[in-house]
């Protein structure tokens, strides 16, 4: 941690960058698959090409307007994918959630090894720091969050080498009575050392508890990403699956749509056991404004349901999916019923259900992948679960872990895109490419819902902004 200057404020300044700090250690030690160091520098008409070729009726304009979106709220995200199957061997990847504050960085090996800061730099240069040219005001840079230091303090030290000043870095939690962040008239403020209120200019944001509790709307101070982005679908998956229901229905004639598991929204609490009737006894039943893993429960037995139940609000709404199945079952319907690829069988023969975290950004040429990677599941999807075991063991892969002492992380699960592990997933570069349209799609969308509730925001082009 940088120099302490008050109650949950450090200073960070220029050349306070450590690598150490900021991935986990063996992803300092790997070297990045060859495959995905050449997806991640493939251009947009190449991906398009390609995404055409896998797909003959997609519209390659379509795609292209996709790709180079310039989103007026939305300029970071991470979005989950998971590969799965049908009954005739149609491999997909399907959208599970998008992210307003995804992380990833220290997940991922490094794209050129003469960058130390990697992702990091990536991102400040390319995204952020052309959103604070062009917006006009005085003050102080800052990154706020309420959880993953080792990410953000590398966001915070990373700024402040891309703009050669001192950066405030301030957790700002969700419980906390007197947070070291507050807002006035837009403006937020941040206390230093001598008790005082700083004007922030603008601020990378990664808060993701319950961030409208602490974050209002249209802001003077620049966010990455404002509070809109989360309200719109970027930390809300009931909104999101309207937002891609919308899209879907704006690009059919286009042949492209984003594919996410059969959804239903606004599910009350009473009607969740009807819906694991008609879905043949499984589902997945979601908070809609839950993240981390928290609040998601798989279904696959009646006891599971009256766990969920004991644990939700009877009040609120849900959102449930039909679940992706671990392995053929005569009894399902084989048009509707998709089923985990699963991992390339180790050595003992278990395959485990894994997703794909795509984190994207805004930039110039429009909307790049910046880092990738995925995360396993604990119990292996080819093996007969356990009676006493949830099946969250089975199909869940999130890492974060709520405990009485704040977040850990099981990156055991973790898989790197490395030379050593990248092969063990079994996806190739059409895979990839698959997953990033599919995530471009679902950034396009949740913007798109956000102009349409918010209406426009006033710099609709950083890019060309600042060069006025």
């Amino acid at each position: 941690m940088k120099l302490s200057i008050s109650k949950n404020v450090h200073l960070v300044e220029p050349g306070d960058f450590e690598p150490t700090d900021h991935w986990y250690p063996r992803v300092l030690n790997s070297n990045i698959h060859p495959l995905v160091s050449y997806f991640l520098n493939l251009s947009h008409k190449q991906i398009a090409e390609r995404y055409n070729r896998l797909h003959p009726q997609s519209d390659l304009e379509a795609l292209m307007k996709i790709m180079s979106y310039q989103p007026q709220y939305f300029r970071w995200a991470g979005t989950d994918l998971m590969h799965v199957t049908n009954n005739e061997g149609n491999r997909k990847l399907t959208v599970i959630e998008t992210n307003s504050c995804p992380s990833g960085q220290k997940s991922m090996p490094l794209l050129d090894l003469n960058v130390e800061q990697g992702g990091y730099k990536r991102l400040i240069e390319k995204t952020f720091k052309p959103m604070v040219k062009a917006h006009d005001m005085e003050g102080a840079l800052a990154v706020i969050y309420d959880k993953n230091p080792m990410e953000n303090i590398g966001y915070a030290a990373t700024v402040a080498d891309v703009f050669g000043e001192n950066v405030f870095l301030a957790k700002f939690e969700k419980l906390d009575n007197d947070p070291p962040v507050k807002f006035e008239n837009g403006v937020m403020f941040i206390r230093n050392e001598k008790d005082e209120w700083v004007k922030i200019r603008a601020a990378f944001r990664y808060v993701t508890q319950e961030p409208w509790a602490r974050l209002p709307k249209t802001t003077k101070t620049l966010l990455l990403n404002p509070i809109e982005a989360c309200l719109s679908g970027g930390r809300n998956k009931e909104v999101a699956s309207a937002a891609y229901d919308s899209f879907n229905e704006e690009f059919a004639e286009n042949g492209i749509s984003i594919f996410t598991p059969k959804t239903f929204r606004k599910v009350k609490y009473s009607e969740l056991q009807g819906h694991l009737d008609r879905l043949g006894g499984s589902m997945v039943i979601k908070v809609p404004d839950s993240n981390a893993g928290q609040g998601v429960y798989t279904v696959v037995n009646q006891k599971e349901l009256d766990h969920a139940m004991s644990e939700i609000d009877p009040k609120d709404q849900y959102l449930v999916q039909e679940l992706i199945h671990s392995n053929f079952s005569a009894n399902l319907d084989p048009s509707k019923a998709w089923y985990h690829v699963g991992t390339i069988p180790d050595s003992k023969g278990r395959s485990f259900a894994f997703d794909l975290r795509l984190m994207m950004h805004a930039t110039e040429e429009g909307i790049r992948p910046l880092a990738v990677y995925s995360r396993r599941s604990r119990f292996p999807l080819n093996e007969e679960l356990p009676e006493e075991m949830n099946s969250w063991e089975v199909y869940g892969t999130n890492l974060s872990i709520k405990g009485e002492d704040g977040w850990t992380y099981a990156d055991e699960r973790l898989m790197l895109f490395d030379i050593r592990n990248f092969g063990l997933l079994g996806v190739g570069i059409d895979e990839l490419i698959k997953g990033f349209v599919q995530s471009a799609m679902a950034v396009y969308a949740i913007d798109q819902n956000a102009i349409k509730i918010y209406g426009e925001s006033l710099i609709k082009d950083y890019f060309t902004t600042q060069n006025l």
